[in-house]
């Protein structure tokens, strides 16, 4: 077993949320809750998602601006019903190249190409 088996996370972390890769969640609500233990407990924006089994997400000041931009608002009152994709991605913290989450629009699907009708071609006799 894992560790995340034995002490299962009510949030998503880069390590063990994304390792089967990209993931697509609907926001069902954002709500300023404590996130934390003891001392270093702080009220912190939490994504809820609609799907089930669904895990939390904390909202850092990047993953607000982020959302922002798919949610074309910065209130959170309206993010409810928005599409994010939260994949594996890497960021720097302290200096250092970190794993991390990142969050994207779902990429939309071309259009699918209706076929051309059928043209019969002429039957032209080339002989004189």
């Amino acid at each position: 077993m894992r560790k995340g088996d034995v002490f299962p996370s009510t949030y998503y972390n880069a390590k063990d949320a994304l390792s089967s890769g990209p993931m697509l969640l609907t926001i069902d609500y954002a709500a300023m809750e404590p996130v934390g233990e003891g001392a270093n407990k702080q009220q912190k924006l939490v994504l809820h998602f609609k799907e089930p089994n669904a895990k939390l997400l904390v909202v850092t000041s990047t993953k607000y601006d982020a959302i922002s931009l798919i949610a074309q608002s910065d209130d959170t009152d309206e993010w409810p019903g928005v599409k994010i994709v939260l994949e594996p991605g890497k960021a720097s913290f302290q200096g250092k190249l970190v794993d991390s989450i990142n969050i994207r629009a779902p990429r939309r699907q071309a259009p699918r190409q209706v076929p051309a009708p059928a043209v019969a071609e002429p039957d032209f006799d080339d002989e004189l």
